[in-house]
């Protein structure tokens, strides 16, 4: 059995998503499932969104957990741009695992993510450049990666994949190119633990699994998904763009109402009208979409947490009120809060539709979620509204 621990539930579905390509059978918990029979199984955490102390001792729970399985290979999924705790999490992992020394490779070049000269671009440019420059919870303000890990001191080893390794400690393997992760698996032992993003993890599947991948996504036809409820929670702009976009076309967009936002204290009752609203959409379009519209925050210092458990809430309300079938979700934060609301707990990998865009069974019968990073993009044909 292969698995993997990753710090926020999009990054983990991503990652299952690509075990689908190597025909094994994917399981996804959001606890470690000691009785899985799957080949591929995926915790997933919400480590991001927690302080650094709670998400180590986060990790440090599900690290044990699996090793009590004898896997083959525990990978630690990260952020691409390395946002969250990862040297925390890192270390208590090489604590727990007795690993002398663990590689973390968070570059993705087919992504336009790369690291070069211990530094990171995104499409070329410095990633603090970038949009990630506004994250809510990390923002970038360096693209040095010493900065990016606040490392604070602790020695971090920025290293080229053909540089000689040090024998222990971190090292951040620097990749320009596909075949640098390629090559960067090939470096790797099994008394080393192993870290990083979409690329490298399908690197060492490659290694491991020689000849058994299947080119490309499997996507299904977005016309005929069943009654679906689209759920934005990023803040990434082409989402909002296009939800605009919708909403002028008369669309079935249902943005957040202002009242609900500035609640304090809320419940059942602060739903109802709203989820009433979105229900009535699903029934006439076969779809909605909700969302919150970044003019109602800009000038509020709300957290960002208080928003996605007020999504959460809706789409529970919506669940109870509808025959929505099909949850499409977007942001790793937003889907975790609405998966913890619904008592979604288990997640079964069906379909692929893109790169990192995920389609699973989950344990409520008749349910299907698909979810995706906010930063990546939606495949050609889901916003056909």
């Amino acid at each position: 059995m292969i698995a993997v621990i990753a710090d926020d539930f999009t990054g983990a579905a991503e990652l299952a998503g690509i075990g689908l390509r190597y025909h094994l059978k994917v399981e996804l918990g959001a606890q470690v499932n000691k009785d899985t029979d799957a080949d591929l199984f995926v915790v997933a955490t919400d480590t991001r969104s927690m302080a650094e102390a709670e998400a180590v001792r986060e990790i440090e729970k599900h690290t044990r957990a699996l090793l009590a399985l004898k896997p083959e290979m525990i990978f630690k999924k990260t952020d691409s741009v390395l946002r969250g705790h990862v040297l925390a999490e890192l270390k208590a992992q090489l604590s727990l695992t007795g690993f002398d020394k663990a590689v973390l490779v968070s570059a993705n070049p087919a992504l336009g993510r790369t690291i070069k000269d211990g530094r990171y671009y995104l499409h070329g440019k410095p990633v603090h450049e970038s949009s990630f420059s506004h994250d809510p919870d990390f923002a970038i303000t360096s693209s040095v990666i010493e900065d990016m890990l606040r490392c604070n001191g602790y020695p971090v080893h920025v290293k080229k994949v053909a540089a000689t390794l040090p024998a222990a400690g971190i090292i951040v393997g620097e990749a320009t190119q596909t075949a640098d992760l390629q090559a960067w698996a090939e470096r790797v032992d099994n008394k080393t633990l192993i870290a990083g993003a979409a690329g490298f993890f399908t690197a060492m599947l490659d290694k491991l699994l020689a000849g058994t991948k299947t080119e490309g996504a499997n996507g299904i036809q977005f016309e005929r998904l069943p009654l679906s409820l689209f759920v934005c929670g990023t803040t990434f702009a082409n989402s909002r763009n296009a939800i605009k976009t919708i909403k002028a076309a008369g669309g079935p967009v249902c943005y957040m109402p202002d009242e609900t936002i500035r609640s304090v204290h809320t419940g059942t009752y602060s739903y109802v009208k709203w989820a009433n609203e979105v229900v009535a959409l699903v029934k006439k379009h076969g779809k909605a979409i909700v969302a919150i519209h970044e003019d109602s925050t800009r000038d509020m210092a709300l957290q960002q947490g208080q928003l996605k458990a007020k999504m959460a809430g809706l789409v529970h309300e919506v669940l109870q009120r509808s025959m929505v079938q099909e949850l499409i979700v977007e942001g790793g934060a937003t889907a975790w809060a609405l998966i913890s609301q619904s008592g979604l707990t288990r997640f079964f990998p069906v379909e692929e539709m893109a790169p990192g865009v995920v389609r699973m069974r989950t344990n409520d019968p008749g349910l299907f979620i698909t979810v995706k990073p906010g930063s990546y993009q939606w495949p050609e044909g889901l916003w056909n509204f």
